[in-house]
């Protein structure tokens, strides 16, 4: 475990931290070429092959994260929280290192990258969380914005006029994330209503 931060300062830490994200979806027409986007802050994609640099989203010229701030890469100690998040479409586990600030869900780090990356039904993780979740296509909108759903919710959002311009298949758009980030997929074989962390969770 890494030593507290204190009032000069978060914690510096050896070893990376694993920790819970969410991240929405964007790419091309057919799927192929497709990043991970904030839910919240820049609205930037995260890089490939390469650390996410945590910044402040107000300028303030402090460290990051500052302690008296809410800057860093955000991640969290389990995953009902992410529950809450604004269209989630993808679920995943991040390493986190560098300059590191513990808070009461979870974390907010200088650096961050994937560890693995798991394509979602936004409103199946709303309703039953992460372990129920999986996705069977992915509805791409003008602009690029993807939203994963599974074959009963597609159905549901067509039934009552959600647009659906653009249909690709789950697993063409899952394997160019996981090969973007050459990242692992994320499985999870217990239910997240236990409140577990990652250790609790089997990730195979």
């Amino acid at each position: 475990m890494p030593e507290p931060g204190t009032a000069a300062g978060p914690a510096v830490l050896a070893e990376a931290i694993d920790a819970w994200r969410t991240w929405t979806l964007a790419g091309s027409n057919d799927g192929l070429d497709v990043r991970l986007y904030p839910i919240a802050g820049t609205g930037k994609a995260w890089p490939v092959r390469e650390p996410v640099l945590g910044r402040c989203a107000r300028r303030r010229s402090h460290a990051v994260p500052g302690l008296d701030c809410t800057c860093g890469i955000h991640a969290t100690h389990t995953i009902d929280i992410l529950r809450r998040t604004r269209d989630p479409s993808v679920l995943g586990t991040v390493a986190l290192w560098g300059s590191v600030a513990e808070h009461e869900h979870g974390w907010r780090a200088e650096f961050g990258y994937p560890q693995r990356l798991a394509l979602i039904c936004q409103l199946c993780f709303w309703q039953r969380g992460g372990s129920s979740s999986s996705c069977d296509i992915v509805v791409r909108h003008r602009g690029g914005r993807m939203v994963p759903l599974c074959t009963p919710h597609l159905d549901l959002c067509r039934r009552y006029g959600y647009p659906v311009r653009r249909v690709l298949e789950a697993s063409t758009v899952e394997r160019a994330v996981l090969g973007a980030y050459a990242v692992d997929v994320l499985r999870l074989s217990v239910p997240s209503a236990s409140g577990a962390g990652i250790g609790d969770h089997a990730v195979v």
